[in-house]
This record gives structure tokens, sequence and C-alpha cells, in this order.
């Protein structure tokens, strides 16, 4: 867009690489793009999914939180549900970029900018004014190293899984360990046994010489 223009037109397009097929949606009308894997037509209303609804503001991450988003779509009418309300898709990935149409043909999006980079999270299917609306959560692809494998702790078990056979946590007093549901503890530094109910208890020890 040259400084000299008059006007300058601002488009966001979406390309959801949804099950079945990638839904190619803008914010209005019609909208050429190249998203990285050569020019396609992005318009209004997707066939299965129908038109955007609502899309939330991005929120940016600060320390430890990813970023986040939400996206509504309306499916259409002629849709059967079982076309867009699946169970594959969760892990589907949505981008979302917004850029300047060119005054020379206007439909071509130029100078487009990436603003979210998203997996669907959790979908849901919700009522609106007497029609579905499907609606989806998303977090970012880096918020997938936030995720914490409860498995993978600093224990005997974990580290035999990983090099078979290597012993160095065996003896590892500070390691975490694991006992059988309802069985109590083994006794920490005890030496020799505990008397038994009823009997005796264990005879006096001698003078070291």
């Amino acid at each position: 867009m040259a400084v000299g223009d008059l006007a300058i037109t601002l488009a966001a397009v979406i390309e959801w690489q949804a099950p079945g097929g990638d839904v190619l949606l803008a914010d209005g009308g019609v909208v050429k793009f190249d998203p990285g894997s050569g020019e396609v037509v992005f318009s209004g209303a997707d066939a299965r999914f129908g038109t955007l609804a609502e899309i939330d503001a991005f929120d940016i991450g600060v320390g430890d939180q990813a970023e986040s988003g939400n996206l509504g779509l309306v499916p259409p009418a002629t849709a059967a549900t079982s076309d867009w309300w699946r169970t594959d898709l969760e892990g589907s990935r949505l981008r979302v970029w917004l850029g300047e149409i060119d005054p020379a043909d206007g439909v071509t999006l130029t100078d487009a900018e990436i603003v979210a980079d998203w997996l669907v999270d959790t979908p849901s299917r919700e009522q609106a004014a007497g029609q579905d609306v499907l609606q989806m959560s998303f977090i970012t692809r880096d918020q997938k190293l936030f995720e914490i494998r409860q498995g993978n702790t600093c224990s005997d078990a974990f580290h035999q899984s990983v090099w078979p056979g290597e012993r160095a946590f065996e003896n590892c007093t500070d390691a975490q360990q694991y006992f059988a549901w309802g069985t109590g503890a083994p006794p920490v530094g005890g030496v020799g046994n505990s008397p038994s109910p009823g009997s005796g208890g264990p005879g006096g020890g001698g003078q070291a010489r």
C-alpha cells in the first residue's frame, strides 16, 4: 500500500485445517491469499461449518501463561450435524492472518501478518437464537511445551524406562518412591526387629569395649 493511497482496507482470513478438508473463511466478501501452499480463495461461509459468529480478542501470554482464544461458528441448516459436530476436532490447526486488500483488484490480501496459530482445545455445541453454534476454545502450538508429563519423575522406575538396566537410582535416598495402595510405608532408618504384641522386648545391648 502506497503512502499516497486514499484508503487502506484491512481484512482477516482464517485457515482451519479441519477434519475432512480445510475451512477457508474471510471476515467479509471474497479474499484471495496464499497461506504457504499456493493462492486460494477465502469466502464468508463454508458448506459444512457455516459462517463466523464470533471471535474473541487475542490473549497475549505473559510469563508461564500461553496465548489462547475462542471462536464460534454457525453451521448452515442444510449441513448434517455429523458433518460439523465431530469427535476428531480436537488438535486440528487454525491460523489467522491480517493484511491489506490490494486496491488494484480489490480481492488480494497483501502484507499479511499471522496473528494466531492455534490448536483446537475444547469444542462444544451450543444454542443461540434457535441456531446451533459450534464453540471452540484454542491453545497455541507452543502451549504443548507447558504440559507436564507426570510420569517423568526422578525415580528409579522412570530412570530405567529410559536406560534399561541402569540401576544407579536404586540406592538414591531422596528419589520418589512408590508403594502399593493400602500398605504402610517401610521403616526408615530402622535396624533390628520390632517386638510382636504380647512378647517381651529386645534385650539390652552390651557396652562396647
